[in-house]
């Protein structure tokens, strides 16, 4: 190590270790702070997954991370359509390329991306969970994704199509089931059947001629449905 010659570089050398020492004491404050800071998130998690907190009768959850499709709790169900009621008016409608039919709450698969949409944006500004990167995501990218998505859907349907009228049937009909389900459990099989049967798992079993007759009649049905 060099001593300085002169005062004037010995001062000039404890200014810039002074300077340095600050410098490292300013980020381990910060990286302090970002400890505790995690640590407290992370004990929040914990006890949210380990003790929650009960649900007394007659109450529902707040709003969170639940699919309506598979929405079988009528309180929840009706708590959930008023509370995105509310947040579809305070917010998803302000912006220029939301649109909703008269038909909307017919629609299960929009109520779906509504909801994690409102779920979305619950948690970018939480005081908890919420930061300037999920606000960013949530404008950038998830709330025109399910905009232009809800469009799609909703953009050529009106509540009259829902409805049979003057002999016209109901035009909106729910989803049928997928092709050939009842022959998953064959598929299954031969998947899990073992290395010596690898040719077959790569392609599943040979199609019957019954399960090929199904599957021209379900191709016919997409065709006609979507002429």
């Amino acid at each position: 190590m060099t001593t300085p010659s002169e005062p004037a570089e010995l001062t000039n050398a404890v200014e810039a270790l002074g300077r340095a020492l600050e410098r490292a004491f300013r980020r381990i404050e910060s990286l302090d702070h970002n400890v505790t800071m995690l640590g407290k998130q992370v004990a929040a998690l914990v006890e949210s997954e380990t003790d929650p907190a009960p649900v007394e009768s007659g109450d529902v959850a707040p709003p969170g991370v639940r699919s309506w499709l598979l929405a079988d709790d009528a309180a929840q169900a009706e708590a959930d359509l008023d509370d995105l009621a509310t947040w579809v008016w305070r917010v998803y409608l302000w912006f220029p390329d939301a649109f909703l039919s008269s038909c909307w709450l017919w629609h299960p698969e929009v109520i779906e991306e509504l909801w994690w949409l409102r779920v979305a944006h619950a948690d970018a500004y939480g005081a908890e969970t919420g930061s300037s990167l999920r606000v960013g995501d949530w404008h950038d990218r998830q709330r025109p994704g399910v905009a232009r998505r809800v469009r799609g859907v909703l953009a050529k349907c009106d509540l009259g199509r829902h409805v049979a009228t003057n002999g016209r049937p109901v035009e909106v009909l729910p989803p049928g089931p997928p092709a050939l389900a009842q022959h998953a459990g064959l598929v299954a099989a031969v998947w899990v059947a073992g290395a010596d049967l690898d040719a077959l798992r790569a392609a599943g079993p040979e199609p019957t001629e019954e399960q090929r007759a199904e599957a021209t009649a379900y191709q016919q049905a997409l065709f006609r449905d979507r002429r």
